[in-house]
This record gives C-alpha cells, sequence and structure tokens, in this order.
C-alpha cells in the first residue's frame, strides 16, 4: 500500500483551509491506496482541536486512511479520538509521548495501550520529529496488543526493519516513512510506505511497490535509483520543500503555518529534479 501524508492547506496568513484540503484529499486518493492525515507532512501539531475537527469534517475519504495523533496524554488524546472514530479511520497513528520522555518509563507502553482501548493504533516511530526513540523492547511488546495493529516507521534505520520482520507478529503491519530506503524496507517485510514522496509521485512509488511483488526486483531498484534525489532532497526539506513543489504543480498544498517559511532554500536544488520526474510521466 502506498499512503501519502497529505498536507494541510493554510494560507499566506496561516488560516486553515478546507476547500483546498477536500480539493488536494480528491486529486490525490484515486492515484494511492489510502492517507495519511495529520501526519508530521499534515502540521497535525500546528492545529487547534477545533481545526483538527473542522479539517477532518470537510474530508470524506472513500479508501482506508489514518489520523496522526501528537499529544502528551490521554486526556488530550480524547477528543481527537473521538473524531477519528466518527470519520471512518482505519486506526490512528500515534507519536510517543515526548517533552518529559526521560521520566516515562513504563508510561509509553500504559500510554499506547490506553489509547488502543478506545480504537485501533498504529505506533509512529518519527526521532527526527519527536527527538526520542520508540524502544524496540516497547514495540515488541505492544505489538502483541490485539488492537495495535502496526506501525509507521520513518527513521530510514532499516536493522529497526530487519528487527520487525524477525520478533514481530506476522500480521503485524510495518510501513516505511522513508523514501530514501523503501525498497530495502520492502526488502525486509513492509507492507507499503506512507511516504511525503508519494504526494508528488504516487504512480511512481506504486509502480515500484508492484514491481518488487511480482518479483521484477530489477525494475524496482531502477526506480528506486530514480526516485532517490525525490526522498532524499524530501526528506531534508520537509514540510515547506514539499508544499513549494506542491504548489509549483498546481496543487492546493497552500503554505505552511507561521512561523514556518513558506519557501524552502533546497528548492534551487529540488525544481530540476522534479521537473525531470514530471517529463517522464511520474508526477500527477
Amino acid at each position: 500500500m502506498i499512503l501519502p501524508p497529505i498536507p494541510t492547506p493554510f494560507d499566506r496568513e496561516g488560516r486553515l483551509d478546507t476547500e483546498a484540503f477536500r480539493e488536494l484529499a480528491e486529486a490525490l486518493e484515486p492515484l494511492v491506496d489510502g492517507l495519511l492525515i495529520y501526519g508530521s507532512n499534515g502540521e497535525g501539531v500546528h492545529l487547534t482541536p477545533e481545526e483538527r475537527a473542522r479539517g477532518l469534517r470537510a474530508l470524506k475519504p472513500r479508501k482506508p486512511f489514518l489520523v496522526g495523533l501528537m499529544e502528551e496524554t490521554v486526556p488530550q488524546a480524547e477528543r481527537a479520538l473521538l473524531e477519528a472514530q466518527e470519520a471512518g479511520a482505519m486506526a490512528l497513528l500515534a507519536t510517543p509521548p515526548r517533552y518529559y520522555h526521560a521520566s516515562l518509563g513504563e508510561g509509553l507502553v500504559a500510554y499506547y495501550k490506553a489509547l488502543a482501548e478506545r480504537m485501533p493504533i498504529f505506533l509512529y516511530h518519527v526521532p527526527q520529529n519527536t527527538k526520542v526513540d520508540l524502544p524496540l523492547s516497547a514495540v515488541e511488546t505492544l505489538a502483541q496488543h490485539p488492537r495495535i495493529t502496526g506501525i509507521k516507521d520513518s527513521s530510514g534505520d532499516l536493522t529497526r526493519l530487519a528487527f520487525y520482520q524477525a520478533h514481530l507478529r506476522d500480521d503485524f503491519r510495518v510501513f516505511t516513512g522513508h523514501a530514501p530506503t523503501f525498497l530495502g524496507a520492502l526488502a525486509l517485510g513492509a507492507e507499503g510506505g506512507i511516504l511525503a514522496a508519494a504526494n508528488l509521485a504516487p504512480r511512481a512509488y506504486r509502480s515500484l511497490l508492484e514491481a518488487f511483488r511480482t518479483g521484477r526486483l530489477s525494475e524496482a531498484q531502477a526506480l528506486q535509483k530514480r526516485l532517490f534525489p525525490l526522498g532524499n532532497l524530501l526528506s531534508r526539506g520537509g514540510v515547506p520543500l514539499l508544499k513549494q513543489a506542491m504548489r509549483h504543480l498546481g496543487l492546493p498544498a497552500g503554505y505552511p503555518r507561521p512561523p514556518y517559511p513558506q519557501e524552502s532554500p533546497i528548492w534551487k536544488e529540488f525544481r530540476p529534479v522534479l521537473e525531470a520526474l514530471k517529463e517522464e510521466g511520474w508526477l500527477l
């Protein structure tokens, strides 16, 4: 499966644009297997509770979707849990509590189990953003819970993917969020990718996945090589670069919420990569 973490559009003044949000989701959804709403590239941490609810109501996904959750405690998460359930999300994608992470101890496992009592949960390991680690021992423990159904790992650490393959139950769903190592993750048992780059080149990543699944390894390797600059630069440029690229392609992705910059310093390096893939027919 390929699921893009859809950006949340804001206007230049930082106001949520629900019409653009709906248009963007409708443009992407036919080309992918589902969506992630309010993930890292969806700036979930930049939204008020009221905006989260309003944005989610504006979308009417027809395919499976996840909703990101980046809170610190269960009471903070209650409203988002209820709204995700009402919207029909297949699961919440939840980062670990981080502000007092050094003092969390067994509270980490307790937090995820408490969320899972309310609805299915995907673990979310994205240390480049949270600045904390999701210990492998905790993942192994949590993967035994029947309502903790998967993980998105955006670290790019293939050793972790090898651990998941060796130690977690067979039906535990593993997705990578790291496009530069997408093929490596598939080789280590990942079901698919929740990739920022799939907002730009969904056909390419679906083709890579299909080539791998059908044993056309040389084709998959060639596509991974071709797509590496796209994923690598996006991992460096983050939300400002992704939104700038999508605006360049005429997509209503909006702007990052202030105080984050509207344009990326990497754009000059990124644009030729984007244009070359566009000429080859890989982009939206």
